[in-house]
């Protein structure tokens, strides 16, 4: 196999190892005794000369993974790592972090992947609570928690540097964070980060031990590694929950889930080709980012472009710069260039799979999003998937759009293994076309459960009466005629009216009429001081087309039977999720204008505990302003 080709990975001839063999078939997806590495490897025995890492024009061949994954997974024996242990991942999207996860993953260890704003934010719960004592992070996450260590049994931290895998003419390009977001600009400070690391040796108990040595210490090792059959039954890893409904939790998968996903998109036609450049940006702390974004490319013999900085603002740049064919981001990051509008005719000319998941997107979006692709020279449709990551990453993906009536569908399940169904309130199925219902499905690359939470994990998943696992999403879908599901928005995304109603409050964003001169817009509902809600618009107009005045206020109202508007410049973007911060959004009380009368606007200011306070203003004297964003220590 010669990656240069344009060999669909559906035909790829798999060699396996001879001890291999299936062990069980879940909803008809044999699924083999293999850990996930020797399960891509199966795919690439054909294809060792071609790239799997191309990091800043450091290349990594498929011929050379197997021994640098021994490297590093010697190097955590060396280390004191042993089977069951949990090592805590707390990583950017890097050549390290996915090495790292297989090597973890080979000593029959339990990667636990953490966002570094989780450990700064609650350092026990993600590390003493989960048993784990050695943390693999970067230098500059260091100085979020470098104060919790020594009180919560860390014994060994081993760090990284994002120069650790650069050419050497690369080396040191992140000490200019001029392009960066502002957050990051805060996180990779360097000043902060060499001060940190002189006061190692401070910290007492605790051993410091850089990645790039652990690896070099595993290469001149002769530790043994056991390269067979694996416990397909065997906790590996650990992920969280992205927090935007509500408290994180900690899912956890076994290995058999890992492998079914890969498993059950085995020799399906999904127009990719061996040796296509994914450009890599989704931490590998979701779910997403490690399974969608990594293993996936690998399992189709492709090329992962490793971006550590999730930076929406140079994100079309960086995918066409890269020349990359495919590529996963939240949708909040196709918005951002819709607004920065065409970089050249022929910018995108090579993106085959443009794709984001995890977030309902309105028509009017997709449409602009079409747009400006084609605008750049890309000449396929915006991909949507959807689906819980506790179902396995891809409930429902869309592979194929039909250009006559693509707007926002996720597609088709992944049959005949991933199986969704429609049910209403009270768990009856619901048959029909176009109505709304809450969406279950089972899948064999589903989570196992909640860790030490039996509550949540009964509330997830139960059992019908064949015996078969479903999940509760927590999406609203519907049904289309020619049999594939749109997922309207999540369940919690509404309110129940006076009349005991429920009011899904994604049904009015998905209504925006794409004439109007909104750019981008959130739908919050908020208790008001007569007991019942106010429905308010969170707006990002189109500067084009219109200013915030008075005028725009009650048009904007009347026509979407909206109580109050609010307007911005931009929406902050989740810390954690990289989405956009939807519980900041429905905290944002503060500063929101409706229709009065003739004259009069209303500035209305409201609150957790529902009580408003609403002056009245004349529509002369109103000069509406514009917020920056919303303003996190306000709220």
């Amino acid at each position: 196999m010669k990656t240069t080709k344009q060999i669909n990975t559906c035909t790829i001839e798999r060699k396996f190892p001879e001890w291999a063999k299936v062990d069980r078939v879940i909803n008809g997806t044999p699924i083999y005794n293999m850990n996930i590495f020797d399960n891509i490897m199966s795919f690439n025995q054909d294809n060792l000369d071609g790239e799997a890492f191309d990091y800043f024009g450091t290349k990594i061949t498929y011929g050379e993974l197997p021994a640098l994954r021994e490297a590093y997974a010697r190097g955590l024996k060396l280390a004191g790592v042993k089977e069951d242990d949990v090592v805590t991942l707390c990583m950017p999207v890097s050549v390290e972090n996915l090495m790292m996860l297989f090597a973890v993953n080979l000593v029959k260890a339990i990667s636990n992947n953490v966002n570094f704003l989780f450990l700064k934010n609650d350092f026990a719960l993600y590390t003493k609570d989960k048993g784990s004592d050695v943390i693999v992070t970067l230098d500059a996450f260091l100085p979020y928690f470098v104060d919790h260590l020594e009180d919560n049994g860390i014994k060994k931290v081993i760090v990284m540097s994002l120069d650790d895998m650069l050419p050497e003419d690369k080396k040191g390009m992140f000490l200019d964070t001029s392009e960066m977001p502002e957050k990051m600009q805060e996180v990779f400070n360097i000043e902060q980060i060499v001060e940190c690391l002189k006061n190692l040796d401070k910290i007492k108990g605790v051993e410091f031990i850089r990645l790039e040595d652990l690896r070099k210490a595993g290469e001149a090792s002769d530790i043994p590694l056991d390269l067979g059959p694996t416990d397909l039954d065997r906790d590996i890893s650990y992920f969280y929950t992205s927090g935007t409904t509500n408290k994180p939790k900690c899912v956890v998968y076994k290995e058999y889930s890992l492998n079914a996903y890969v498993e059950m998109h085995a020799g399906l036609d999904t127009q990719n080709f061996v040796g296509e450049r994914n450009f890599q940006c989704i931490p590998l702390t979701h779910m997403t980012g490690e399974r969608v974004c990594a293993i996936m490319p690998l399992a189709r013999g492709g090329t992962l472009v490793p971006r550590p900085i999730y930076n929406k603002y140079t994100f079309a740049r960086d995918v066409s710069e890269t020349e990359c064919n495919c590529v996963v981001a939240t949708a909040s990051f196709y918005l951002m260039s819709v607004r920065q509008g065409v970089i050249s005719p022929d910018a995108l000319a090579c993106l085959r799979r443009p794709a984001s998941g995890g977030e309902a997107v309105n028509i009017n979006s997709v449409r602009k999003i079409d747009k400006w692709l084609r605008d750049n020279g890309c000449n396929v449709r915006y991909s949507l998937g959807g689906g819980a990551s506790e179902e396995g990453g891809a409930t429902l993906v869309t592979y194929f759009m039909d250009e006559e009536t693509k707007t926002n569908e996720t597609g088709m399940p992944l049959e005949p293994f991933v199986h969704v169904k429609l049910v209403d309130d009270n768990g009856e199925p619901v048959e029909e076309c176009g109505v709304l219902a809450n969406l279950h499905a089972t899948s064999p690359a589903a989570a196992d459960r909640y860790l030490n939470n039996p509550e949540a994990t009964a509330e997830r998943w139960y059992y019908d009466e064949d015996g078969v696992k479903w999940g509760v999403t927590g999406d609203i879908a519907m049904r289309n005629e020619n049999g594939s599901y749109t997922i309207m928005g999540r369940a919690s995304d509404s309110y129940v009216d006076e009349n005991g109603k429920r009011v899904y409050l994604f049904m009015i964003e998905s209504s925006l009429d794409e004439n109007d001169p909104i750019n981008e817009w959130e739908i919050s509902a908020f208790k008001n001081g007569k007991g019942g809600y106010d429905v308010v618009g969170q707006i990002i107009l189109d500067p084009r087309q219109a200013e915030p005045d008075a005028e725009l206020v009650e048009y904007i109202c009347d026509k979407y039977k909206l109580d109050a508007v609010k307007f911005y410049k931009e929406f902050e973007i989740g810390e954690i999720t990289a989405k956009r911060d939807y519980i900041l959004l429905t905290h944002d009380y503060e500063g929101y204008y409706a229709p009065y009368d003739s004259k009069h606007l209303m500035l209305v200011n409201y609150s957790e505990s529902g009580d408003d306070v609403r002056i009245v203003v004349k529509k002369k004297d109103v000069e509406i302003e514009i917020n920056e964003k919303v303003n996190k220590e306000e709220q």
